[in-house]
């Protein structure tokens, strides 16, 4: 049987990885959004939050889209199974990051409160569904789709399972997780204290999940047979990530639960993709999945992309860190007259 070659391997890691970064950074973002949930009609309050994420939640959707890029160059066969197998709830999602994004450019940009709470619960909306689908989406294909040659038909039933949905609530946490631990480091005081009584609450939700995401691994997935070491590390690391996180919130450290909660989202992600690799997107029947041997690209195609990536990579981190450091250096500053 043929084995996979270094690039494939080193690309699917880098997929992995910067769908892992999606999730964390937008993933913050997404939870800036619904975090603006709970600090009620408090216009300052919602300022505040929406203040630390603004000026880099464009940016950080751009690793979902090199992801999905480094895929179709890569494993043209897993970017084609998964469009046109998950094609509403990608529409879906495409749908709700559009409507986020119109959102934080017209709200409270009228002189009407109705027109302004309409454009608060479009950005509450559209931060919040794009991780509950996404969840769904790649924990239903590694539990199992119908394929037929190399092609998901599945229905909304083969999509949406209990495991599959959970997979979504998961996602939605971790991002809520994310998203309050970062906001909580940049806002006041008081703000802080709001925030963090929501940020205790969603701990205990994600232990719960976490222990029934566990207990279902076993009957929706092969993941303990596939790969059990790997699996089982990844779920004890997000078990003590989860667990220290929540003794670094009682005891008021900022920084450290913000990366606690970074090592748990990424322990999740890298669980749901490294459960079955090599395999992609897993099919019901036998013989029917997608591979990384039967969904790859030839290997000049995998050159020119290694090329091409190793370019882009390095511009996409030069301009984050960029980003980022302007905005931890300017936060306090005032707005610009022109703004």
């Amino acid at each position: 049987m043929p084995s996979l070659s270094n690039l494939q391997v080193i690309f699917l890691g880098i997929i992995s990885t910067e769908l892992m970064l999606f999730f964390v950074l937008d993933g913050a973002d997404f939870g800036a959004g619904m975090a603006t949930f709970f600090v009620g009609d408090d216009l300052s309050r919602r300022q505040q939050i929406m203040k630390v994420t603004g000026p880099v939640w464009g940016g950080n959707e751009t690793w979902a889209v090199t992801a999905f890029a480094v895929m179709f160059a890569a494993y043209p066969g897993w970017y084609s199974a998964l469009t046109s197998g998950y094609y509403p709830l990608i529409f879906l999602m495409l749908f709700f990051l559009i409507f986020r994004g119109v959102a934080f450019d017209y709200r409270n940009q009228w002189h009407s409160r109705h027109y302004n709470q309409f454009w608060d619960w479009a950005l509450f909306i559209g931060s919040l569904m794009p991780p509950f689908l996404l969840g769904i989406v790649f924990s239903s294909t590694v539990s199992g789709v119908p394929i037929r040659n190399g092609f998901v038909y599945a229905s909304m039933g083969d999509i949406l399972t209990p495991f599959s949905i959970l997979g979504g609530i998961l996602a939605v946490l971790l991002s809520l997780n994310v998203g309050l631990a970062r906001v909580i480091k940049k806002v006041s005081a008081n703000v802080a204290e709001q925030l963090t009584v929501a940020l205790k609450r969603t701990t205990w939700a994600l232990y719960a999940a976490v222990v029934l995401f566990a207990v279902l691994l076993p009957f929706y997935t092969r993941f303990f047979t596939n790969r059990p070491v790997i699996v089982s590390l990844l779920l004890i690391l997000l078990v003590a990530f989860l667990g220290v996180e929540t003794w670094s919130i009682a005891n008021h450290h900022p920084r450290v639960t913000f990366w606690l909660s970074v090592g748990t989202m990424a322990s999740f992600i890298y669980t749901i993709f490294l459960g079955v690799f090599p395999t992609l997107i897993v099919g019901r029947a036998r013989g029917t999945s997608v591979t990384a041997l039967t969904a790859t690209s030839g290997p000049v195609s995998l050159l020119w992309t290694a090329w091409l990536f190793g370019f882009t990579i390095i511009l996409m981190v030069g301009l984050q860190a960029t980003a980022y450091h302007l905005i931890n250096k300017y936060y306090n500053a005032p707005a610009s007259p022109m703004i």
